[in-house]
């Protein structure tokens, strides 16, 4: 038993180092687009804990109460501190990619469990690129890049789908930061809110349908994402 703790505590060691370095990480990238990072978070916190560690010393004599209240302001105060830094990584990560080619297939695959994504499935020489997304909602066509050859991109390309995909529906948007288009931090939540219209098990069917007609999905320009900062899930 001695020597199963001795094997663990190193590995429990290891695993806290790492989050530490990808918190830290995570911070210093965001504070390249966040520049009041610290200040931010320093305030929050402050501005938490201060008041409840005040109240708790000036309405008790009660050391223990005391002590209650100040580790009470100080879990609050780091809670809340996390959550906004959180809140502001997430800003920063898709600050970091806006715009950049294959930035939405970034984002596309964030979506996991039950959802497929190939990225680049047609593109133009000027970097203007589709990307297929099966799923509960059907099939989703995403392009990026100049809105007039992506509509027409996207146009052909739906109808390849349809004629795969048969009664399934087929959807098509253009992602991007100009007026009219999905942006693309709403991308993954406005591809969810299509509603469920297919089951699993036609998503797997679909997957193989696709997975029988499809060559290798095309490459897409590479260092959309900074290294080391990821686009959060939804």
């Amino acid at each position: 038993m001695a020597k199963d703790k001795k094997k663990k505590e190193p590995k429990v060691k290891k695993e806290r180092f790492k989050q530490l370095k990808l918190i830290k990480q995570t911070y210093q990238l965001t504070k390249e687009v966040d520049k009041f990072l610290g200040l931010i978070l320093f305030g929050v916190f402050a501005l938490t804990a201060t008041p409840i560690i005040a109240i708790g010393i000036l309405t008790t004599t009660s050391p223990f109460a005391q002590i209650i209240s100040i580790s009470l302001g100080i879990t609050i105060g780091l809670m809340l501190m996390v959550i906004v830094f959180g809140r502001r990584a997430e800003t920063a990560a898709y600050a970091k990619i806006e715009g950049q080619p294959g930035a939405a297939a970034a984002i596309l695959n964030t979506l996991k469990k039950g959802w497929v994504t190939t990225p680049a499935v047609a593109l133009t020489k000027q970097q203007d690129l589709v990307h297929r997304v099966l799923g509960p909602v059907g099939v989703v066509l995403v392009g990026e890049g100049s809105p007039n050859r992506v509509s027409q991109l996207l146009q052909s390309e739906k109808i390849k789908a349809q004629r795969i995909a048969g009664e399934v529906p087929v959807t098509t948007l253009i992602v991007g930061m100009q007026e009219g288009l999905v942006p693309y931090r709403k991308l993954v939540k406005h591809i969810k809110k299509l509603g469920k219209k297919i089951s699993p098990k036609e998503v797997r069917q679909l997957r193989s349908k696709f997975g029988a007609v499809s060559a290798s999905p095309l490459p897409i320009p590479k260092g959309p994402l900074p290294k080391g900062l990821r686009v959060p899930r939804r």
